[in-house]
């Protein structure tokens, strides 16, 4: 009987050791949410910076190729108008790129930054009757809009002490919704311009040349 007791007792005293007591419970749990926690943190930053690269190379990617645009296009144009804005807010540029010969004809090209959207738009027609109207082409998605009437758009007239040629300046800061990722700001020059260009004649009316050329381009 005594021998059973202690069995019982002995048996009794090994569960209790097996087990956790409360407050080794509470550390315990206490020690692994600190774990989670800097697990999570870890795991956030990681994800923060890989997003962070796509939306540098995202945006740098749209921004090369626009710059690419504008330097294959404007060093062939013979006139750049003023840039402007459209009833709608968009702002405008165009410019003309002349004939190739004396069957072809000359090719107009048109800009549009809307700053309500962030989209960056083109699209070209040829300088022939009739319009045909054709359908913008985004060519980056997310523009911050960094203030100017005209930004992204800017335009030197030819002179004659100074340059001798019409330039447009591009400046261009894109990312997306939340985050800047790229900027560009770039200088260029229409070669086939000069002071006797059309639309080098700078008295601005509603932000447009005084002639302009490509005006089948209507800005909105």
């Amino acid at each position: 009987m005594l021998k059973n007791r202690l069995d019982a007792s002995q048996s009794s005293d090994s569960g209790r050791e097996i087990g956790l007591t409360l407050v080794e419970l509470m550390v315990s749990m206490l020690v692994f949410s600190i774990f989670i926690a800097i697990l999570l943190s870890s795991i956030l930053g990681v994800t923060k910076a890989a997003t962070q690269a796509q939306v540098i190379a995202r945006a740098a990617s749209g921004t090369l190729s626009v710059f690419q645009n504008f330097d294959r296009e404007i060093r062939y144009a013979d006139a750049i108008n003023y840039p402007g804005a459209g009833a709608s807010g968009a702002r405008y540029v165009e410019f003309r790129i002349p004939a190739v010969s004396s069957d072809a004809n000359a090719i107009c090209r048109q800009w549009r930054f809307d700053p309500n959207t962030g989209f960056l738009q083109s699209r070209q027609w040829f300088d022939v009757t009739p319009f045909s109207n054709p359908t913008w082409v985004t060519r980056l998605s997310v523009v911050f809009d960094d203030g100017g009437s005209n930004y992204p758009f800017a335009v030197s007239p030819a002179q004659r002490s100074g340059s001798a040629m019409q330039q447009l300046t591009l400046t261009l800061d894109a990312g997306n919704a939340t985050q800047r990722g790229a900027a560009i700001a770039s200088n260029f020059v229409a070669r086939n311009s000069s002071i006797a260009s059309v639309s080098n004649d700078n008295v601005i009316y509603a932000g447009a040349s005084g002639a302009r050329v490509c005006t089948a381009g209507a800005r909105t």
